[in-house]
């Protein structure tokens, strides 16, 4: 649905994707993401990438001109194949490419 502070944009969730146990998101996922346990994904939550995984992001998403080492969650709204993770030992919020495809437990689905 579309919630107050989402500029009108339906929070939606793509295919294959995998929220994490205590996750948020308060922007629309696209297809194929994967958003660790305990992470926010919101408009203005700051993003850290580096060229190799930033390059394998633009790839799976040819239509989005993409450059930069950080964006804002905004600035990801609707983009495939995300997996955003914080690193442990310093607590920065990245973005990488995923590589996984999410299945889901055929015995419990």
């Amino acid at each position: 649905g579309v919630l107050s502070g989402t500029d009108g944009i339906p929070v939606t969730i793509g295919k294959n994707t995998l929220l994490g146990a205590n996750s948020v998101t308060g922007i629309a996922l696209g297809d194929g993401c994967i958003v660790d346990a305990g992470i926010a994904v919101l408009a203005g939550t700051k993003f850290a990438v580096n060229a190799e995984e930033l390059a394998k992001i633009q790839e799976a998403n040819p239509s989005k001109a993409l450059s930069g080492t950080s964006f804002k969650g905004k600035d990801l709204v609707g983009l495939n194949g995300i997996h955003y993770r914080q690193d442990s030992t310093t607590g920065q919020l990245l973005i990488r490419r995923s590589t996984r495809e999410v299945k889901l437990n055929a015995d419990l689905h």
